[in-house]
């Protein structure tokens, strides 16, 4: 090899080094860590892996369930003969916490149809379960500690839940219209036992239809708001739902074209911890928009991001991509509120927050699927499906290892110190 030749190519990797790109390492993952994530199917049905950061070894899994907000605790429905049992789990150690009998056919709510089910108030003390019949839809509501009896719901009509308050007196639920593209959003007092009889509506807007299909979703954790995209062929826009009010507010997002519904399933929401801002991230369109809460929640600013800088040449690993749909994990933010976390049309992106322009780029030779951040803010954990791949990367240094995978990890739900 000649000496121009080894000094071109010294000059490359100096090039992509100060370009802030980073691909996966050979030096071992930091150990410590549980990752709670869905891979692949079992013989049983979804499941809830647990795995060990050092070793990549699954320490547990648990049936698919409702976890709290800081993953303390986890519930599980199982279903006996005459009655169900509903139970709370420790899912670190795979421990009982509590336990209680509920009526047959309740079960936690599912929202999204993959993942985890819902139910359970921001504040995580909070609990509601459903059990649905042609015409009459029920829930059981009550505290998470399982220590006291639920309060039976009964509703005439098709109802799905939609959130519960923090303080377990005001459960929203999406009514189901007959037209399929269009739903109402209803507020039932738990205390009054009553359905109000107005549906919830932006007051902006109060004779306008609400329709869509939905997408990522967002809690604040002092239950001050729920978050949610919803996708359809005017455009998408984000239902902000204030947990302490009959109201909601609907936000436009911004789109390309209204009508391009397979683009608008890219929305990932990341809030910050003080629950102030909302970082939407849609890498299909190179697009990130901020919001505030206020009366109304606004769209304070929006920026085209160079999310989709062209791969470098000769990975070999990247084909031309359909969109994917809608992710869980499809956005992450830094603990100190500095970086948003987004894929691109390949690999991540760590955006600064502050200019809304790419600072890093990692895993350019992959397509991954789902990210999630340690609650510590130390590591953001990355997996692609189809190669079954997962990956640590520095929140600090930008440092990339590659850790022993599951197969198939479609769905990084939780990381944390063990």
């Amino acid at each position: 090899m000649t000496s121009r030749l080894i000094a071109l190519l010294i000059l490359t990797v100096s090039i992509l080094t100060a370009c802030g790109r980073a691909n996966a390492t050979t030096h071992p993952a930091a150990p410590g860590y549980l990752i709670f994530l869905e891979g692949g199917f079992s013989n049983a049905g979804e499941s809830v892996k647990v795995l060990d950061s050092g070793t990549g070894t699954v320490v547990r899994e648990l049936p698919i369930g409702t976890p709290a907000a800081d993953w303390s605790r986890y519930y599980v429905v199982t279903q006996l003969t005459g009655s169900a049992q509903l139970k709370a789990i420790d899912p670190a150690s795979g421990r009982t916490i509590a336990q209680t009998t509920i009526p047959s056919g309740y079960s936690l709510p599912n929202i999204a149809f993959q993942g985890p089910t819902a139910g359970i108030s921001p504040n995580g003390q909070w609990l509601a379960l459903t059990k649905s019949s042609p015409s009459v839809t029920n829930f059981l509501v009550g505290s998470s500690s399982l220590g006291d009896s639920f309060k039976t719901i009964r509703v005439d009509g098709d109802f799905v839940f939609d959130a519960l308050s923090n303080d377990g007196k005001s459960l929203y639920l999406i009514q189901k219209m007959e037209d399929a593209n269009h739903y109402q959003v209803r507020l039932y007092d738990v205390g009054a036992g009553a359905l109000m009889p107005q549906p919830v509506v932006d007051k902006r807007e109060p004779n306008e239809p609400m329709n869509g299909i939905r997408g990522d979703s967002a809690a604040d954790a002092n239950g001050n708001y729920v978050y949610t995209v919803y996708i359809r062929d005017g455009g998408p826009f984000i239902h902000a739902l204030p947990l302490d009010e009959p109201i909601a507010w609907c936000v436009d997002l911004p789109s390309t074209a209204a009508s391009d519904i397979e683009r608008q399933f890219h929305w990932a929401l990341a809030l910050s911890h003080d629950g102030r801002t909302l970082y939407a991230a849609n890498e299909a369109l190179g697009k990130v928009a901020v919001m505030t809460p206020g009366v109304p929640p606004a769209i304070v600013r929006t920026a085209s991001v160079a999310m989709n800088f062209p791969p470098r040449q000769g990975g070999g690993l990247v084909t031309d991509a359909e969109a994917k749909g809608a992710r869980i994990g499809g956005a992450a933010l830094s603990s100190d509120g500095r970086t948003l976390y987004s894929f691109a049309s390949v690999g991540v992106v760590a955006i600064d927050t502050a200019t809304l322009k790419v600072r890093a780029r990692y895993l350019d030779r992959w397509r991954p699927d789902t990210m999630r951040m340690s609650t510590d803010g130390k590591w953001l954990y990355v997996a692609e499906s189809s190669e079954s791949k997962l990956w640590q990367i520095d929140a600090a240094t930008g440092a990339v290892a590659e850790l022993k995978s599951v197969a198939n990890p479609w769905a990084l739900l939780w990381a944390e110190p063990k």
